[in-house]
């Protein structure tokens, strides 16, 4: 489960990051790449290329990730799958 919550948080950020910078800024793909395989390279790049954004563009993608992830709680609970209480 918590394996693919990465993968849902850089979902949304690859989202962001395409409709604020378009498809192919190295940011958009960098994220993507974290999106497809949340693994310790794709997540440190996706990371640096954050981070090498202005801080502006940063704190924008992080809000539009955020209020994306808010709004469709689906996202959060279909990782639980079929593990939920039984009665």
């Amino acid at each position: 489960m918590f394996d693919d919550a990465g993968r849902v948080v850089f979902m949304a950020l690859r989202d962001a990051a395409r409709a604020r910078l378009g498809a192919e800024h190295p940011c958009a793909v960098a994220l993507a790449e974290a999106a497809e395989n949340p693994g310790g390279p794709r997540v440190a790049a996706a990371q640096a290329a954050l981070a090498a954004l202005p801080e502006t563009e940063r704190t924008a993608l992080m809000g539009a990730a955020h209020g994306a992830l808010r709004a469709d709680p689906q996202a959060w609970l279909s990782l639980w799958g079929g593990a939920g209480p039984r009665h």
